[in-house]
């Protein structure tokens, strides 16, 4: 594509997804997606490197100001190549009063409406009925050319997985539950906080008690859900979390406000 396919665009980013060793870029990417606030459809953003992320310092809920094209390797309606030297990030959603207003503008009831839309990312309250922590073998190390440590998926030794409803049942949870794995950076980053200061069994019970107990109990808990960029796109992962102490919803107000 030339230059002139180059989109400057807003971006909310509400997803940042544990980093994954990209046998492409050949550098750590993180899954990054959220919501063009003035056309209120969803971008997926790539390739949005560890070291670009940090550089950067781009949070969820932060807006950013950036220059994207339509990607071409890619067929997912959402994605969007980006220019990463052009990211800058222009406000930030602060008040829980207007990160309300953002989800209850876009969460869905269940992953119907994506289904038939032929969406790959929708937001989702879910009914959550479990939680597990699948303990594996951490990968070996392995070294670059020039000698730098490294593990292709740092965090493949531990997977989240959460059994859940869609509050109006879709095609696949009628009579049973979804299961699906959580990919979340910062839920995947806590048992690893947790292991500097607990043994791996109390570590194991506070995640738990944060992600499954708080998530259903204590807080508004919302899955944003992604599909593989293979079709068919029928395997859905939940890719960002998004949760918040219970209280009684706000009204809607302009996305427009957000800028």
């Amino acid at each position: 594509m030339s230059r002139e396919s180059w989109k400057t665009e807003h971006v909310l980013v509400l997803v940042k997804a544990a980093p994954n060793w990209s046998t492409k870029y050949k550098k750590y990417e993180i899954c990054t997606a959220g919501i063009n606030p003035e056309e209120g459809t969803w971008r997926r953003l790539f390739p949005f490197s560890e070291k670009l992320m940090l550089e950067k310092d781009v949070k969820v809920w932060d807006v950013i100001e950036l220059e994207t094209e339509k990607a071409t390797d890619d067929p997912r309606f959402e994605s969007r190549k980006i220019n990463g030297e052009s990211i800058k990030t222009v406000d930030r959603v602060e008040s829980q009063k207007a990160r309300r207003e953002v989800i209850k503008r876009f969460v869905e009831g269940s992953l119907e409406t994506a289904l038939k839309q032929k969406r790959s990312l929708a937001l989702i309250e879910p009914l959550i009925d479990d939680f597990k922590i699948d303990k594996g073998t951490r990968e070996p190390l392995q070294f670059t050319m020039n000698g730098t440590p490294f593990r292709r998926n740092p965090y493949g030794d531990i997977r989240l997985v959460y059994r859940w409803r869609c509050r109006e049942r879709c095609r696949f949870c009628l009579g049973k539950s979804h299961t699906s794995q959580c990919f979340d950076w910062g839920a995947n980053w806590l048992y690893r906080k947790l292991l500097k200061t607990d043994d791996e069994k109390n570590a194991m019970i506070k995640v738990r008690n944060k992600l499954q107990y708080e998530m259903k109990y204590d807080n508004n808990t919302w899955f944003i859900m992604g599909t593989h960029r293979q079709r068919p796109w029928k395997k859905w992962m939940i890719v960002g979390l998004l949760w918040m102490k219970k209280q009684e919803p706000s009204n809607i107000a302009p996305l427009a406000n957000f800028l």
